[in-house]
């Protein structure tokens, strides 16, 4: 007879569940923690600045958590003219500092508006929001030559190898139309270009020229690179406005390597004869992980082939519980399982023995229909097959 599998540590760990479900329903349920409450300085904020002119001075947002327990928060901003830092905390009830900074370079005289949001899914007013005004006047000229200069993003990061681009915005701040001339240095003599002129500039209109910085492959992280552009009249040389930007190298971001799990039948490809008999074995190697369960499906041609449960060598990888094998309708089934996660899985899960038919000829696949792996928080990983095995009779 056969050996039937033995369930005891599924039924005592069963029971065990059960008595604990029971404990905790009598229980009285504790009241609920107090929340989290976002509490912020204020509920709107308000910049003026001229067009093309500097940005206007930063604001200060003061955010704390006004409830019990921590405030997690974040926070975010609708308008890519307005910036925040930092853009996350925690808070107790001590005040966090945000500075509220605005970059106007390129935006036309009108009214603008844009929202923070503040976020913190432990909080009971989750999430709060700040209204955010922008007034841009339009410039008013009072000399026949001037000029103003803007550069936008004031700040990137980037990898080696990668080109950079900034918006400079030229604005004619005269009573004249005129043409500038546009030089730019750096600090790390990294490659940049930029037009050497805009075109003609109407009174009071703006031209946008493109900045590109190329980062040398050999460039060290951290490194920043310093870069100041400078616009000149070319009827008054005495009219000119410069700007400074900066570009700074990360780490190039490598793509995370791909981490697999196998299961193939070895060897790939047999020959034999009518009546012969043939072993294959199931090979799993999932040495980057850490199993707790196999369970895999072999098929084959019942009519070509055979095998029983007798002609099958069990390896018990896992060291735990094991759940057939089975033989049923052309297909080998086995499982593995074992609650204590075992490491560096690699090697035969089972030996299997064919007989092949008297009157078989030809070719047969063995395929593996089902590979499943189970890591140590349950999860399914999903196992590559990366060969199954192919009979040929002769």
């Amino acid at each position: 007879m056969k050996d039937k599998p033995k369930c005891y540590p599924f039924l005592f760990l069963g029971v065990v569940l059960l008595l604990a479900s029971l404990v905790a329903a009598c229980q009285p349920s504790p009241p609920p923690p107090a929340p989290a409450v976002i509490a912020a300085s204020s509920s709107s904020l308000s910049f003026s600045a001229e067009q093309a002119g500097p940005n206007p001075p930063s604001l200060t947002l003061e955010i704390h958590n006004s409830g019990a327990g921590t405030l997690n928060w974040s926070a975010t901003a609708d308008a890519d003219w307005l910036t925040l830092s930092p853009s996350s905390g925690s808070s107790t009830g001590e005040i966090n500092k945000v500075t509220v900074a605005l970059n106007i370079a390129g935006i036309s005289p009108g009214n603008y508006s844009a929202t923070i949001t503040i976020s913190a899914p432990e909080a009971s007013n989750s999430p709060k929001t700040i209204s955010v005004n922008l007034t841009i006047t339009p410039i008013m000229p009072t000399v026949s030559y001037d000029v103003s200069l803007t550069v936008s993003p004031v700040s990137q990061t980037g990898s080696p190898g990668d080109t950079l681009h900034y918006t400079v915005t030229v604005a004619n701040r005269g009573t004249k139309a005129d043409t500038y001339d546009i030089s730019i240095s750096d600090n790390q003599a990294w490659s940049l270009t930029a037009p050497s002129t805009t075109s003609q500039v109407a009174s009071t209109a703006s031209q946008g020229v493109t900045l590109s910085l190329t980062i040398p492959q050999n460039a060290a992280p951290q490194t920043q690179d310093e870069i100041t552009i400078t616009a000149t009249s070319q009827n008054d040389p005495t009219a000119n406005d410069s700007a400074v930007c900066t570009a700074v190298v990360i780490e190039q971001e490598l793509p995370p390597p791909t981490i697999s799990a196998s299961v193939s039948i070895s060897p790939s490809s047999t020959t034999k004869s009518p009546g012969d008999t043939f072993q294959i074995n199931v090979v799993v190697d999932a040495a980057d992980y850490v199993l707790m369960g196999i369970y895999v499906e072999v098929s084959f041609d019942s009519e070509a082939m055979s095998t029983s449960e007798a002609q099958i060598t069990k390896h018990n990888l896992l060291g735990g519980m094991e759940i057939g094998p089975t033989v049923k309708d052309g297909k080998v089934t086995y499982a593995l399982v074992n609650t204590t996660p075992q490491a560096h899985i690699l090697g035969s899960v089972m030996t299997i023995e064919f007989s092949i038919a008297e009157n078989a000829s030809g070719s047969y696949d063995l395929t593996i229909t089902r590979a499943d792996l189970v890591n140590e928080n349950g999860e399914i990983i999903s196992a590559v097959v990366t060969n199954n095995g192919l009979i040929t009779v002769q």
